[in-house]
C-alpha cells in the first residue's frame, strides 16, 4: 500500500531533500532538472509569480519514498475566456523572457514502480477527493521520450475518463561517448568530421598555442568565470539584436543559486577557452550520473570570419568528457544545425497535456456556442449560406512551442 502526502509549503519540500536524493539516486532516469539543487531554486524564484501554489504530490511505501510528482497549480486564461487551474510541473510555465529551460522534467519514481505510481497518481487526478485542488487541466512538458511513466499515466488517466494527449514535441540531439576521441570522429560522417578537425586546427594555429579548456574548480572562482558567461554569451546574442538569457533578472537570480549548488556536488563544468591571452568562449555543462549536458554558452563574435570558436569549443568539452570516461554528451533541446553536426542520436522530448472529462464537455459547449452566435451574425448581414456543415472542436491542447533558442543555442558556428 502507498502513502499520500500532498505538500503545499517549501519547508515540507526542504525536510525530505534527503529521501527525495535517494529516491533520485533509484530512479530510471535520474536528471539534474530533477534535483533538489535545481527545483527547490527554481520553486524560491518562480513559486511567488502567477499566483503558483505548491502542489508536490509524494508516494511513500513504509518509510521509503518511492514516488514524487512536483506540481504546482495556477489560474490561466482559456483563448475562449474560461479562467483555469492549470497543474504544472515545477521547472516549467515561466514567461517567455525569464525561461529556464528546463527539459527532462517528469515524475522521480523508484525504480519498477511506475505502474503502480501512474495508477496512483491518475487516481488522485480524477477523483473528487480534493487533495490536489479543482484542476482543470494538467500540463507536463519536457519529458523524455523513453520515460515509461508518461505512457503510463496517459493511459491510467484515460481509462478514468480523462481526456489526455501524449505528443513528442522536440528532440536533444545527443551523442553516445566511445572510449576514444578518434573512435568518435571515425562515428562522424566524413564532412562532419572534417568540419570539427578543420575548427581545431584553424582555431589553434590562429591562437598560436594548443587549445584547452580551463575550468571552475573552487568557490571562489565562480563570480568571475559566471561574469565571464554571461559577457561572452550576451555578446554573441547581441549581434543579432537579441537581449541573451542572462538579460532576465529572474533567470539570473535562479543560476545564481543553482550554479553554486552544482559545483559543491562536483555536478557543474564552466570552462572557458582562451586563446591571445583573454577568453573567446565559454560553456555551461552539468554533469549527471555519467552524462555531461550542454546547457548553456556564449562565444566572441569579432574573430575571423572562417574561424569556428562555437564548434570548438563543443569539441574540446566533448574530447574531455570522453577522457573523464564519461558514457554520453547531450545538447538538450533543439536541433541546431551545429548540435546535429556534432551529434550521433537523437532522444525525443514529450509532452502529456490532460484535462477532466467535465472541462471538456464546458470548451466544447462553450465553443458551439461562440460558434453558433458567429454563424447567427454572418447571416444577419450577409444572408443564409447553403452547405455550411458544424463540426465540434475538441478539448484545448497546447502548443508545442518552438526550440527555446536563447537558452540552446547560444554557441553556434
Amino acid at each position: 500500500m502507498l502513502r499520500v502526502q500532498i505538500v503545499i509549503e517549501t519547508a515540507g519540500l526542504v525536510a525530505v531533500r534527503g529521501a527525495w536524493e535517494d529516491l533520485l539516486a533509484r530512479s530510471a532516469l535520474s536528471e539534474p532538472t530533477l534535483s533538489p539543487s535545481w527545483l527547490l531554486p527554481w520553486w524560491r524564484v518562480f513559486g511567488p509569480l502567477d499566483g503558483r501554489e505548491l502542489r508536490a504530490v509524494l508516494f511513500w511505501e513504509g518509510q521509503r519514498l518511492v514516488g514524487l510528482a512536483p506540481f504546482c497549480e495556477r489560474s490561466r486564461r482559456h483563448r475562449l475566456g474560461l479562467s483555469l487551474r492549470a497543474l504544472e510541473l515545477c521547472g516549467s510555465g515561466e514567461e517567455e523572457a525569464d525561461e529556464t529551460g528546463s527539459d527532462y522534467l517528469g515524475v522521480v519514481v523508484e525504480r519498477g514502480a511506475e505502474p503502480a505510481i501512474a495508477r496512483e497518481l491518475a487516481e488522485l487526478l480524477t477523483t473528487s477527493s480534493g487533495l490536489l485542488g479543482a484542476w482543470d487541466e494538467l500540463r507536463m512538458p519536457a519529458m523524455r521520450g523513453d520515460d515509461l511513466l508518461p505512457v503510463l499515466l496517459a493511459r491510467e488517466l484515460r481509462a478514468r475518463g480523462a481526456d489526455a494527449l501524449l505528443e513528442m514535441t522536440g528532440a536533444c540531439p545527443l551523442i553516445p561517448l566511445p572510449a576514444t576521441w578518434d573512435a568518435y570522429l571515425a562515428a562522424l560522417p566524413s564532412s562532419r568530421r572534417y568540419l570539427v578537425r578543420r575548427s581545431l586546427r584553424d582555431l589553434e594555429a590562429w591562437a598560436g598555442a594548443p587549445l584547452r579548456l580551463s575550468r571552475v574548480t573552487r568557490p571562489e572562482e565562480l563570480p568571475a568565470a559566471t561574469d565571464t558567461l554571461i559577457r561572452l554569451h550576451e555578446g554573441r546574442w547581441s549581434s543579432d539584436g537579441k537581449p541573451g538569457a542572462f538579460a532576465s533578472p529572474r533567470f539570473r537570480a535562479f543560476h545564481a543559486e543553482v550554479m553554486p549548488a552544482l559545483l559543491e556536488r562536483g555536478a557543474l563544468e564552466l570552462s572557458w577557452l582562451e586563446a591571445r591571452g583573454e577568453p573567446i568562449a565559454a560553456i555551461y555543462n552539468i554533469v549527471w550520473q555519467g552524462r555531461v549536458c550542454f546547457y548553456q554558452g556564449g562565444r566572441r563574435t569579432d574573430l575571423p570570419e572562417k574561424l569556428r570558436a562555437g564548434i570548438a569549443l563543443q569539441a574540446l568539452a566533448i574530447r574531455d568528457a570522453i577522457a573523464a570516461g564519461h558514457k554520453e554528451y547531450d545538447f538538450l533541446a533543439g536541433t541546431s544545425r551545429y548540435k546535429m553536426e556534432l551529434s550521433l542520436a537523437v532522444r525525443p522530448l514529450v509532452q502529456l497535456y490532460a484535462t477532466r472529462p467535465s472541462l471538456t464537455d464546458t470548451v466544447r459547449r462553450v465553443a458551439d456556442l461562440a460558434l453558433d452566435q458567429a454563424r447567427l451574425l454572418r447571416r444577419a448581414f450577409a444572408g443564409p449560406t447553403l452547405g455550411q456543415g458544424r463540426t465540434p472542436p475538441g478539448p484545448t491542447s497546447p502548443s508545442s512551442g518552438g526550440e527555446a533558442s536563447k537558452t540552446r543555442d547560444a554557441v553556434s558556428p
